[in-house]
């Protein structure tokens, strides 16, 4: 029972280390069960969503291999050091399996997952990116928008599309983007030319332009 336990405890701790060391250099991936939710684009692909955080299974490679770790470290202590049956070290090693795989449970559900994010290549288009103008758009000229950009407020150079003047705080919705200059028109014009459902909204806008 030593030597199994003893087995436990050297594989566990030897495959977290390993994956750590591996996630810290880039060589290697370990791929926890998760899921991953994406709230859809508006019409007329007019709304970016922001990805949701992930939810972690409880039973997933970090939990199970702390739980060989404190299995294996908590049996071998017991058996050699304690007068307890084998059916008793084996169900109080079995405890402080649970214990410390609900420690790295916790840990991670509540301090790291909530940080990741995944990263897509259609969450940093900017055609159809709702905007609003922070600097006046003259008529044929050049302003300013603010709008949201994979969860970052970002602010660019912008001309209006028809060639109209656009006062500040107009919403706007990014049309295209040419030599670093956004090409903008107003929302309720291309809510109406994308037939945008009565009752919908569309996609968030900056708020509290300066």
């Amino acid at each position: 029972m030593t030597s199994f336990f003893l087995g436990c405890f050297a594989f566990g701790l030897i495959f977290t280390v390993t994956s750590f060391v591996l996630g810290a250099l880039g060589g290697g991936h370990f791929h926890l069960p998760h899921l991953h939710f994406h709230a859809g684009h508006g019409p007329g692909g007019g709304g970016h969503g922001a990805t949701e955080h992930p939810a972690l299974s409880f039973f997933n490679v970090s939990t199970i291999s702390a739980f060989l770790t404190w299995f294996g470290g908590a049996g071998y202590l017991l058996s050699r050091y304690s007068s307890f049956t084998a059916a008793a070290v084996t169900g109080l090693s079995a405890v402080a399996g649970v214990a410390g795989g609900g420690i790295i449970f916790v840990t991670l559900s509540k301090y790291v997952y909530p940080r990741l994010t995944e990263m897509r290549a259609e969450d940093y288009q900017l055609p159809g990116t709702a905007a609003r103008v922070s600097s006046p758009i003259r008529a044929g000229g050049v302003g300013e928008i603010v709008y949201t950009l994979a969860g970052t407020r970002r602010s660019d150079g912008a001309r209006a599309v028809s060639g109209e003047a656009l006062e500040r705080g107009a919403e706007v919705v990014i049309v295209r983007v040419e030599k670093g200059i956004a090409w903008v028109e107003r929302y309720d014009v291309w809510a109406r030319k994308n037939e945008l459902p009565p009752g919908e909204t569309g996609p968030a806008l900056p708020e509290n332009v300066l």
